[in-house]
Order: structure tokens, then C-alpha cells, then sequence
């Protein structure tokens, strides 16, 4: 007994010289009122009292965007090497308690130092703009404090961190791919010229939370995502179709009654589904003609696009609806300066009930 006495006497003193070697090292900040920054900024968590947390945030305020460099260098702090090592020996070694070692090494110290740098960029708002590249690569963090200020922070930056997410978007997996759609959800029409990556993560990781959350941004973007939203409805995989879909009708809820017929009837190999997929890229399938309706893209459309929204209504249309009321309403009240409207309308009048052949509209989607 005597020996393990003194390897746990030697072990205990060796785990205090390298905190103490590990403490004087460490930067903690300019001093405000005789206390490191480092001690402030924690106080700006959550878990913080009220008083103190709004003590520290006029300490923020007074350093300015001067606090950024140290700021940006606390999200660097991570447990280093040796401590994780003595975990995993002592969460192996019968006679040591692990909760001991936690006390001893301090293992939350540093994650809440990094979740305080956060919330004091946080408190500079878009003046914290330089740090972006840090406050994106805290959304991979594994402490939750850290992540979420780290949502919270850039979500209160608008647009600035658009460009670094999307070119980060495609380097990281998981968890932290999954916060950076959450940001980009965020920014809503904004972040319309991330729609192309968006919809490499739908097609590449379909039916995972990742994908769910690119659904969910994409469907936040506005009708300058349309086209995006159109790929994927025009794909040969069901599930990409139905996601799809499923964009298109929260980017424009007008038109349910057209959404609802086309998940429910349009499946794969179905005798109508190209005449009907050439007819939503003509309307919504390229960025230089945007169409709110198929009511705009009948009345402002080119002779194309108007021609593919009537087929798309007389598709929608069912006895009392309202696609059906709009069609007996052109049909009734189209003036002579309409040919375009005519000259669809006489189609589905047709005994056929055929329409030309569209010509596939390019894919502008870049």
C-alpha cells in the first residue's frame, strides 16, 4: 500500500506543476480593474450572475474591437496533450477516482474560456467581423457552450459570414456542417448563392439530419432559389424529387394545390412527367426570368414560360379549386392582346389535351 501511496503523491504533484506551468503560460488578457479578461469574458456565459454579467459586458465595450486579437486567440485553447492522456489512464486505473483527476486538471476550465471568447465577440457585433473565420470553425466545437454562442454570434452578423461558410461548407462533416446550414438558414434570401452547395449536401447525404437542415435553409432563400429547388424536382431519384417539392411549396405556398398534385401523382416513370418537368424548369428552372406565380409567368412571361404555367395550372386544377376557377377566368376574360394565353388555352381545349413539346430550358444553375 505503501507504494501505490507515493505513485499517487508523485502523480498528484506532477499534475499540479503542469497546471501551474500551463496557467503562467497561458495569456490571460489585458487587465480591467485588476482582473485578466480572460475572468470577464467567462462572466458573459449564461451560467454567470446577473451583476457580474453585466459588469463584464462594459468591460467588452470599453476594450473595443482592441479585445479582438485576444478574443480570436482564446478559441484556440484546447486541453492539451498530457491531460487528456491522464484521463484515459485514470478512467483505466482501478485505484484512482477519474472525478478527482477532472477537479485536479481543470477539463472545463479551458472549454469555458473558449464559450467566453465567443460571447465577447458576441458583444462587439459586426465589429467582430475580422474574427469569422474562428467564430465558423467554433461551430465544430465539442463543448456546447462554445457551438452555441458561436450560432448565436454569427447569426447576429447578417450576411458577413456568408462567403467563409460556403467555402467551408464542403470541407467539414457532421455536426459541424449541420450548425453552418443552421447559420446560413439564418440569413435567409441573403444566402440565395449558396443554393448550388446546398443542394450537392441534399443529393450526396439524402435522408440524414445534414441534408434535413440544407432543406430547411433552401427553403428560407426566397425565388432566387427556385432553380435550385427545380433540380431537384426534375431528378430521377423519388427522393430527391420529393425534397424538392417540398422547397418549391414553402418558396411559393400560392401555388399548393399544383405541389400537392405533383407529390402525390408525379412518380417515377409516370406517362407525364417529362411534359411536366420541362414545364417547371420553363417557369422556375432559370435565374433570369423569376416568376412569383404561374399567374406572373403567364401575364409576364415570355410565349415558353406563360405556355408552361397554363399547363401547370390545368394540371393543378381540380372541380371548385382554385386553379380551376383561374383557368375558367382566363378562358372567359383573356383579352385579344393575350395571343400567348389563346394560343395555350386553345390547347387544352384541344380533344387531345396535349401540349407541344417544350424545349428543356439551359441549366443556369452554377
Amino acid at each position: 500500500m505503501k507504494k501505490w501511496q507515493i505513485i499517487k503523491i508523485g502523480a498528484g504533484v506532477l499534475i499540479l506543476i503542469f497546471l501551474l506551468l500551463s496557467f503562467i503560460k497561458r495569456d490571460r488578457g489585458p487587465l480591467i480593474k485588476g482582473r485578466p479578461f480572460e475572468l470577464w469574458v467567462q462572466d458573459l456565459l449564461i451560467t454567470a450572475d446577473p451583476i457580474k454579467h453585466n459588469a463584464a459586458k462594459k468591460a467588452v465595450s470599453q476594450l473595443g474591437t482592441n479585445a479582438i486579437p485576444w478574443l480570436r486567440k482564446a478559441l484556440l485553447y484546447n486541453d492539451p496533450f498530457w491531460k487528456k492522456t491522464l484521463l484515459n489512464i485514470a478512467e483505466s486505473t482501478p485505484f484512482i477516482d477519474p472525478k478527482n483527476i477532472h477537479l485536479w486538471a481543470n477539463t472545463y476550465e479551458l472549454a469555458e474560456i473558449r464559450a467566453g471568447g465567443v460571447a465577447g465577440l458576441a458583444e462587439l457585433g459586426q465589429l467582430a467581423a475580422p474574427a469569422i473565420p474562428d467564430l465558423v470553425e467554433a461551430l465544430g466545437d465539442p463543448n456546447h457552450l462554445v457551438y452555441n454562442n458561436a450560432l448565436l454570434t454569427l447569426n447576429g452578423m447578417g450576411k458577413l459570414p456568408l462567403r467563409e461558410i460556403t467555402n467551408k461548407l464542403s470541407r467539414v462533416q457532421g455536426q459541424h456542417q449541420t450548425r453552418m446550414l443552421h447559420v446560413l438558414r439564418n440569413m435567409q434570401q441573403e444566402a440565395v448563392g449558396s443554393a448550388p452547395a446546398l443542394v450537392r449536401i441534399i443529393e450526396t447525404q439524402s435522408g440524414s439530419n445534414t441534408a434535413n437542415a440544407a432543406i430547411a435553409a433552401l427553403s428560407t432563400m426566397g425565388i432566387k432559389a427556385a432553380p435550385a429547388a427545380v433540380q431537384l424536382a426534375i431528378s430521377s431519384r423519388y427522393e430527391l424529387r420529393f425534397a424538392g417539392f417540398n422547397v418549391l411549396s414553402r418558396l411559393f405556398p400560392a401555388e399548393h394545390e399544383l405541389w400537392v398534385e405533383l407529390k402525390s401523382n408525379i412518380q417515377l416513370g409516370h406517362e407525364n412527367e417529362k411534359e411536366v418537368f420541362l414545364a417547371l424548369q420553363n417557369v422556375w428552372g432559370h435565374s433570369d426570368e423569376l416568376y412569383t406565380s404561374l399567374s406572373d409567368a403567364i401575364f409576364r412571361g415570355s410565349p415558353q414560360s406563360c405556355e408552361a404555367a397554363i399547363l401547370l395550372m390545368h394540371k393543378a386544377a381540380k372541380r371548385g379549386n382554385s386553379s380551376a376557377r383561374k383557368l375558367h377566368k382566363l378562358r372567359n376574360e383573356t383579352l385579344n392582346s393575350y395571343p400567348n394565353i389563346q394560343a395555350a388555352l386553345e390547347k387544352i381545349a384541344a380533344p387531345s389535351g396535349g401540349f407541344s413539346k417544350f424545349e428543356p430550358a439551359k441549366n443556369t444553375l452554377k
